[in-house]
């Protein structure tokens, strides 16, 4: 199976994709970070989702401010030194069915993540490919 490069940005995807995508970067040896809210719908499962599995500097100790979750994921990102990363969240649609305002937040902190880590100038000549699957029904 040859690799085709992986959609920098948010995909909404169904469970088949995102297990296609998941195979298709770990065949290269991509980073791959699967996130999971469980039942769960409230900011501080997401905050624990995203410290159970991704890189964050400095890593975070409470789950009280979005800004310093996207700014400790941006760098942890940044730092990683493959310049494709792979983030799934296969059960995101409960979570946005659940608490569409949170799942709000969350989905632009992924969305600006992946538009940011793009910017050669804003991550000092090391761009990202960032691409995000959130999971739907």
């Amino acid at each position: 199976m040859s690799f085709v490069a992986l959609p920098s940005g948010i995909t909404l995807s169904s469970p088949a994709q995102i297990a296609d995508a998941v195979a298709a970067a770990s065949q290269v040896g991509l980073p791959v970070f699967e996130l999971s809210t469980g039942d769960r719908a409230e900011g501080e499962a997401f905050f624990d989702a995203v410290r159970a599995v991704l890189p964050l500097d400095p890593p975070l100790q409470r789950n009280r401010s979005w800004d310093a979750l996207a700014d400790s994921l941006w760098e942890g990102i940044r730092l990683l030194d493959p310049d494709t990363v792979l983030i799934t969240w296969p059960d995101a649609w409960q979570f946005q069915a659940a608490n569409p305002k949170d799942y709000a937040i969350a989905a632009t902190i992924l969305g600006d993540l992946t538009e940011s880590l793009r910017d050669p100038v804003s991550t000092a000549g090391r761009p990202k490919a960032v691409s995000v699957f959130l999971g739907t029904p």
